[in-house]
């Protein structure tokens, strides 16, 4: 063996001898993770949805001659109670045709009187005196019918509300029956929400209105609640999203639900036993993921080791979500320390 082979032979077992003095065994650290066991509870659950709020009725309120208007009193939003003045015309036109009418109805009026002395004495026809009887009722009623279009040009609320949309100002030219405002009747409101149709059959009209009552909770009003047990149907579902349309009449003294806002409506509890509750599965709420293709999870832990499970969810209950399909009654699942887990992670 020549030099060369002796040195490479020693060189290859001092590094042999060196790795197997510096072999170590390295762990893979376990994730400490906080779970919960799933369990059924027994709880009441309703049906839920989104609702929007639409006025009790919308009444327009419009000039019945045209003409210039000079003042608009109200704006939109604000509060106008029956018989408040809401705008006004130019009343010159009208004026006119007023002193036009009375002189003539004073003058039928004259007419009769002279003419009653000749028909009393029987110089005239009984034809003749009816003629000037008609012409008075004719004069009458011209200067009655412009007494009421001058009275018309001070255009008032024939209903108390709330003032919806304005489509008329100072200065523009309204036409008879052209909207000046809407007056929107907001004491009552209804709230309507689309109920698919497989789920409408809760909601029976031979019930007259009432049965199913619902929880109504406004986010914009910091979460306050109302109450309704009366509600209509229509009768032609959307051919398109295969829904059909429920309305809540809900009382609403502060006039605190406005038209356009969005509020969640919750039905009572169906009823499948005689306590009238059911067998559910709920998770804290923190615990649902969504993954990046937009698919919710929650992370099961299988022999120490973390997975994603699948999940659909239903109705949010507080800081808890209803799960409708994903982990079993008795799995564990991470509801504190998931941020750092990953697929197949050892925690414990």
């Amino acid at each position: 063996m020549n030099k060369f082979n002796s040195f490479a032979i020693l060189t290859i077992t001092t590094l042999l001898i060196a790795c197997g003095r510096s072999e170590k065994t390295y762990e893979v650290e376990a994730l400490k993770v906080t779970t919960e066991t799933v369990s059924a509870s027994t709880m009441p659950v309703g049906k839920h949805y989104v609702g929007k709020v639409e006025e009790e009725s919308s009444t327009p309120v419009s000039f019945t001659g045209m003409g210039t208007v000079t003042r608009v009193y109200v704006q939109e939003g604000q509060y106008v109670a029956r018989g408040q003045l809401v705008a006004e015309m130019d009343p010159v036109q009208c004026e006119n045709t007023l002193q036009a009418t009375k002189a003539a109805y004073d003058q039928a009026l004259d007419t009769q009187k002279r003419m009653e002395v000749l028909y009393e004495s029987q110089s005239i026809s009984e034809i003749d005196w009816i003629n000037v009887q008609t012409k008075v009722q004719q004069a009458r009623s011209s200067f009655q019918m412009a007494g009421k279009a001058l009275a018309d040009c001070r255009l008032k609320a024939p209903c108390s509300g709330i003032v919806g949309k304005k489509e008329i100002e100072s200065g523009m030219t309204a036409l008879p029956s052209q909207p000046v405002c809407t007056i929107l009747n907001i004491s009552k409101v209804k709230v309507k929400v689309s109920v698919p149709e497989k789920e409408i059959a809760s909601f029976n009209p031979r019930q007259g209105g009432t049965g199913k009552g619902v929880t109504i909770t406004a986010e914009a009003l910091g979460g306050k609640s109302f109450h309704s047990n009366y509600f209509v149907r229509d009768i032609q579902g959307d051919v398109l999203t295969h829904t059909y349309d429920v309305r809540f009449s809900v009382n609403n003294p502060g006039l605190e639900l406005l038209p356009g806002m969005v509020v969640n409506v919750t039905t009572e509890a169906d009823e499948t036993g005689i306590d009238g509750t059911n067998q559910t599965i709920t998770v804290p709420l923190r615990s649902v993921q969504q993954g990046a293709d937009g698919h919710q999870f929650v992370w099961v832990i299988k022999d120490n080791k973390a997975y994603r499970q699948p999940v659909e969810v239903g109705q949010a209950l507080g800081d808890r979500i209803i799960i409708l399909s994903g982990p079993n009654e008795g799995d564990k699942i991470i509801v504190e320390g998931y941020q750092k887990v990953s697929e197949g992670s050892i925690v414990k």
